[in-house]
């Protein structure tokens, strides 16, 4: 979780970020039994940066609400590309009202129901994304992640039905 936080830290330090779309994210989480505990509804708690026209940097906090506040504590952070067309354009143009995502990540942290960490190589994929930069906010629908936990060498899937973006 230290590193992910100093790479994100590093990422917002070395950018012009006058130049490129940053923002937050809100969105839920399906959890993986073979990943997390699998029990509860998650959300993810995020921040993002258009770092290039066709790569975007997330990083976020996976928390389970419940059934007990904090059981799951996972961060994650995903290098994606927009598979529709750009991110934004340099001068200020409109973009794609529609798009996608197709990245990939790392989810790392604490389940604490199996007492046991977490670190899983993700590969995710959102085919719906409505709105963007030069809109002010987007919306992701039906985010499908496929996980590959290291420690147990298993595989594992996530879900996210609904994203909520807005740019900064």
């Amino acid at each position: 979780m230290k590193r992910t936080t100093i790479t994100v830290i590093l990422l917002f330090a070395l950018l012009p970020l006058s130049a490129v779309p940053v923002g937050i994210s809100l969105s839920t989480w399906g959890a993986s039994s073979s990943v997390a505990s699998g029990e509860g509804v998650h959300a993810t708690v995020g921040a993002f940066i258009a770092s290039a026209r066709r790569v975007e940097v997330e990083a976020a906090v996976v928390l389970a609400l419940t059934p007990h506040l904090g059981q799951d504590l996972l961060g994650s952070i995903f290098v994606s590309y927009p598979f529709a067309g750009p991110l934004y354009h340099r001068g200020g143009e409109a973009t794609l009202y529609y798009n996608g995502l197709v990245g990939l990540g790392y989810l790392g942290g604490w389940d604490e129901r199996n007492q046991r960490p977490v670190h899983s190589l993700a590969l995710r994929f959102i085919p719906f994304t409505i709105g963007g930069s030069y809109y002010g906010r987007r919306e992701r629908a039906l985010a499908f992640t496929l996980l590959y936990d290291l420690p147990s060498k298993g595989w594992g899937v996530s879900w996210s039905l609904l994203g909520f973006d807005a740019y900064l």
